[in-house]
């Protein structure tokens, strides 16, 4: 008889355990969503209000912008009195945007390959830096290279002396144009920072 009790109590417990995990698991949370079905919103309250404040806003935007643009047809547009003058400005802007263009990008290429030599030595500090000036030829070949400004460390300053003797030559500068390589790679200034 013991044997029956001890079955059916276990029985119990095991049926009730069941019976609690598959409604603790089972039980989906309710979540208020907002759905889109084919171009309709279902949207609460709170969701409507601020709705009808976007689009109103919305409204507000467009007959400001219908306004500028009326005033912008009333006024005349500037005459360029000298048009031949004025392309040829045209021409120098984007002539000097363009070589901004591949000055950028020719910079960050030499500073990324300079970086990759470069030891930081385990004495670098945050706030120094050190500035070197360097001469290179047309063939992009480093001639001279002069300490501008010293860290006050001579393991950082000598570190970033060997990386760009390392470099030796700055590739990028092949392609350029004699007045662009003139003006701004002949002669310039590189800073080690250790950050």
């Amino acid at each position: 008889m013991m044997k029956w009790l001890t079955a059916l109590f276990f029985s119990i417990i095991v049926h009730a355990l069941i019976f609690l995990s598959y409604v603790f698991f089972t039980t989906e949370s309710v979540e208020n969503t907002t759905r889109k079905i084919t171009n309709v919103n279902f949207l609460d309250e709170e969701q409507q209000a601020k709705e009808e404040v976007r689009k109103s806003s919305k409204l507000q935007e467009k007959s400001l912008r219908k306004e500028d643009s009326k005033e912008l047809n009333t006024n005349k547009p500037n005459e360029i009195e000298n048009f031949e003058e004025y392309l040829k400005e045209e021409e120098m802007e984007k002539r000097v945007s363009d070589n901004a263009d591949v000055i950028e990008q020719i910079s960050y290429k030499v500073i990324k390959d300079i970086e990759a030599l470069w030891i930081r030595p385990n004495s670098a500090k945050a706030d120094m830096f050190t500035d070197f000036n360097l001469s290179i030829n047309r063939l992009g070949i480093i001639e001279n290279i002069e300490m501008k400004k010293t860290s006050g460390d001579k393991a950082f300053d000598r570190a970033a002396l060997n990386a760009i003797r390392k470099y030796k030559q700055i590739k990028y500068v092949r392609n350029l144009d004699d007045q662009t390589f003139q003006a701004y790679f002949s002669n310039f200034t590189v800073r080690f920072k250790p950050e």
